[in-house]
């Protein structure tokens, strides 16, 4: 039985991450069938200011983006706990958010013909440019560093805190000198993500960049527009390397739990001015979130956004005529790729648990990388692998796929972290009564996993339903999904469609997780 899983387990990592991975690699070293290095030349030479605007942003929106998260991570584990649940919503509703209505939401506030600076203050203000693509992509980054920030504060052993304050330490010098230190690691890991999600994104450089580009964007066009593959994917290779490093930063932090039910623990609290600079952050952060959700709700009923500000439901008929094949598409594919990742990932856990420590750690590395590589790095290797195949592989197969392999990696060590809460003797018992080893994975350790492949299934549906970069190579004028077709509205200056499309994404997404958890409250 576990030797059936580790080949079926093995079988799909080398075919769906592997291969895809390999690829690429090959293909950047290609050129006219010959081996190659023009398309690195290239990329270093013509293509070499490329590189530094994407590492510019990069650096910018992390230097911007940690310290904001890490007040809100403050404010959440030490401020006051006025706020407190609805700072938590809001940051999860960004977490889940279909992409790029934070830059959608800039425009129709600050575009050419935006509320504000066109029809309020009748300002021609450019919004477009290196200004604009690293506000949008902090705003974009900022509940995850948050999230991630509040995780590496709570690992924080509360006693060195309460010794602290017991030595005379007021709270804030408790904070700074104590919390702050030990929560390094977690804050390194969390710019780390940001630099990499940040060095990835090719979105928000195209919607709002104007004629300023990254390695992301010039990457996508280069694909999209000329079609030459060695470059496009030397370009994406270049930007797994930090990728790597982010690998790396994460042995440290791995197998970390959080829950921001826990987050009221904490004996350490900010009180009076020390407390005003997380309490502003986490109200401001609501404020803008709020509006824009409220600017994607009113774009979804207003006629034409900009010039005509009249009332109707036109876009919202037209998306359900129009793109109802589509959003049913991502349904689907979203429902089977959090399903099956919610499995595999158990099952992977199970197997990594009793494995030998050399291959854990280099099955722990294939499982993380599709996570952490750029989504366009993973889409471009899945469109080469396909269409090398003799037969034609339907796009809601491997839309599925790719989105169950590159969420993974939180599966997995979800699942690892119900394991480490289940008394082995369990496992002993059913053994001793004559269980064999399906048996235990099948009515011991799944039952008793439920719980985190609830979540499992919730973080692998929601990332799959919003997902653009990995999937946009993918998909075709005959096989549609709801993701791309908000990214080609927003693309194309459609903002009535683009509002109703979110709208619905978004109202989908929360009705998915608010049924599984019902569903799961039910059955527990």
């Amino acid at each position: 039985m576990e030797l059936a899983l580790w080949l079926a387990a093995g079988s799909g990592v080398l075919l769906f991450v592997l291969c895809p991975v390999a690829a690429v690699l090959r293909e950047s070293l290609l050129v006219d069938g010959r081996w190659s290095l023009s398309a690195w030349r290239g990329l270093w030479g013509k293509n070499w200011t490329l590189v530094l605007n994407s590492f510019a942003v990069a650096c910018s929106v992390t230097a911007a983006t940690l310290p904001l998260a890490s007040l809100l991570a403050v404010k959440l584990l030490y401020g006051a706990p006025l706020g407190r649940k609805l700072l938590t919503a809001v940051l999860v509703l960004s977490t889940i958010s279909p992409p790029f209505v934070g830059s959608m939401s800039y425009l129709m506030l600050f575009g050419r013909r935006g509320l504000i600076t066109w029809r309020l203050l009748g300002l021609e203000w450019n919004p477009y440019g290196f200004h604009g693509v690293v506000m949008m992509e902090t705003l974009s980054q900022l509940g995850v560093a948050t999230l991630l920030a509040a995780a590496a504060f709570h690992q924080v052993d509360g006693a060195l805190e309460r010794a602290s304050l017991d030595l005379g330490a007021p709270p804030l010098r408790t904070l700074l000198n104590v919390s702050a230190p030990l929560a390094r690691p977690g804050l390194t890991a969390a710019a780390l993500m940001v630099f990499v999600r940040s060095l990835s994104d090719f979105g928000t450089p195209l919607f709002v960049g104007g004629r300023f580009q990254v390695l992301a964007s010039k990457a996508y066009n280069t694909l999209i527009g000329v079609g030459d593959f060695p470059l496009a994917c030397a370009m994406n290779a270049l930007l797994v390397l930090p990728s790597l490093l982010l690998l790396a930063a994460r042995r440290e932090t791995r197998g970390r739990s959080f829950s921001l039910r826990l987050a009221g623990a904490r004996s350490l609290r900010l009180r009076g001015p020390a407390g005003w600079l997380p309490e502003a952050a986490a109200w401001g952060f609501v404020a803008i979130e709020l509006a824009v959700y409220g600017l994607i709700l009113a774009g979804s009923v207003t006629k034409t956004w900009g010039a005509d500000f009249t009332l109707t439901s036109a876009h919202l008929r037209s998306l359900w005529n129009f793109s109802g094949n589509g959003f049913a598409r991502s349904l689907v594919c979203s429902v089977a790729a959090g399903l099956g990742g919610a499995v595999m990932g158990a099952v992977l856990a199970r197997l990594l648990e009793r494995a030998p420590a050399a291959l854990r750690r280099g099955a722990r590395v294939l499982i993380e990388l599709p996570y952490l590589v750029p989504g366009t790095f993973f889409g471009v290797g899945y469109l080469l692998v396909s269409s090398s195949l003799p037969w034609e592989v339907p796009a809601g197969f491997l839309i599925a796929m790719n989105c169950l392999f590159r969420q993974l990696s939180p599966s997995t060590w979800s699942a690892q972290a119900g394991l480490a809460q289940i008394n082995p003797e369990l496992e002993l018992a059913v053994r001793d009564l004559g269980g064999g080893q399906g048996r235990v994975l099948r009515d011991m350790l799944l039952p008793l996993l439920r719980p985190f492949m609830l979540v499992s299934f919730i973080n692998a549906f929601s990332a799959a339903m919003t997902s653009t970069g990995p999937i946009i190579f993918l998909v075709s004028p005959y096989a549609r999904v709801a993701s791309v077709e908000l990214f080609e509205s927003i693309n194309s200056g459609k903002y009535g469609d683009a509002s109703a499309m979110a709208t619905l994404l978004t109202a989908a997404i929360l009705a998915v997780n608010a049924l599984a958890w019902r569903v799961s409250e039910r059955r527990g």
